[in-house]
């Protein structure tokens, strides 16, 4: 009996690789031989992932996707795709020394990804961004932005206080930047003489002092809303000593709702930079945490042992333990980062995995 070339076609089955762009993604499909079967271009739209999943079907049954930056220009393609259940996986954009030897053009970068994919290089599965988790992420990197531009403008106040009219710099000199910002918004400049310096001061002074209550209250309102979500969220985890919203939403972004992708408490250890690596060296052995990860996390780890020696009196015991067996105090915060790792993983596991 004679198989049909549809027949065969259907039986194909393919991966494909993706290079994202911002108005444009350039798909490539392989077979499991790795022979390049075809390559095309698509639109970012709607229509455009539908005809992007159209066409990679009818190469054959998909059985995995590579996406380059599914956290950025692949964010929308990603959810799309898993949402009409086809596996998706995250590839690493080509590192240089690849690019230098093979060359670099959108055909080339798919066809690497879906190569990546078909190796096994690539079996990270992205992370979920249709959860409330995407929405603490998305407050908390506004937040930030205002926190910083308020830590700015703060600045930017310190600097015109160095160089103000002494009059003015002797009625402010005692005040907090804080307090010369509150101070400031009551100035009343006479803006018809603004070749006068200190009126120029005085106006830059207020608006100073005016764009700060402004991020004031958006960062206040950023509070409350990240307050709500996370308690919603992550309860578990904001019961652990010493963690609060901010840091609970820190944890939370890195690990995604769909925490089941990290495979252990170690690769989560190791996703925030808190896992150890040996660096020892002739007669010395000792350990470091490596330098990778998700550096806002590690910090959120940093910050948390820095509380708890303060605060929680079973952490002050542990440390003067270690002090009392030789080892620094920079030995006992790794040790003590790796520690609240795992306990945030645990955490997690309880917050966000279904029954």
């Amino acid at each position: 009996m004679l198989i049909t070339e549809h027949a065969q076609q259907q039986a194909t089955i393919v991966v494909a690789g993706v290079d994202t762009h911002k108005n444009s993604h350039h798909v490539a499909v392989l077979d499991l031989a790795g022979r390049i079967l075809g390559d095309r271009e698509f639109p970012v739209s709607s229509a455009g992932y539908r005809s992007l999943l159209d066409w990679v079907s009818s190469h054959g049954v998909i059985d995995r996707i590579g996406i380059e930056l599914t956290g950025s220009y692949g964010a929308g393609l990603t959810r799309y795709l898993t949402a009409a259940g086809v596996a998706v996986r995250e590839v690493n954009t080509t590192d240089k020394a690849t690019r230098a030897r093979r060359g670099k053009n959108d055909t080339i970068d798919a066809i690497a990804a879906a190569q990546k994919v078909l190796s096994g290089m690539a079996t990270a599965t992205p992370k979920n961004t249709t959860s409330s988790v995407e929405s603490i992420r998305v407050l908390t990197v506004v937040r930030d932005s205002a926190v910083k531009n308020r830590t700015q403008a703060l600045n930017q106040l310190g600097a015109l206080m160095v160089t103000a009219p002494a009059e003015l710099r002797e009625q402010l000199d005692a005040l907090t930047l804080t307090q010369v910002a509150a101070r400031a918004r009551s100035f009343r400049p006479d803006r018809g003489r603004l070749a006068d310096p200190v009126q120029a001061v005085k106006i830059g002074l207020k608006r100073l002092g005016d764009r700060i209550q402004d991020l004031d209250l958006e960062i206040s309102a950023a509070d409350k809303e990240l307050k709500s979500l996370v308690a919603d969220t992550a309860p578990t985890l904001l019961a652990c000593y010493g963690i609060g919203t901010h840091h609970a939403a820190r944890f939370l972004i890195t690990a995604s709702s769909n925490i089941d992708r990290i495979r252990s408490e170690g690769a989560f250890a190791r996703l925030c930079g808190a896992a150890p690596i040996p660096i020892s060296s002739g007669k010395t052995r000792r350990m470091r945490l490596h330098r990778g990860g998700d550096r806002q996390a590690n910090k959120a780890l940093h910050m948390t042992v820095i509380g708890r020696f303060k605060n929680h009196p079973p952490t002050a015991h542990y440390r003067a333990k270690k002090e009392a067996e030789g080892h620094s105090k920079r030995d006992t915060i790794r040790a003590l980062k790796r520690y609240i790792a795992r306990e945030v993983f645990n955490a997690l596991k309880t917050d966000l995995i279904i029954p």
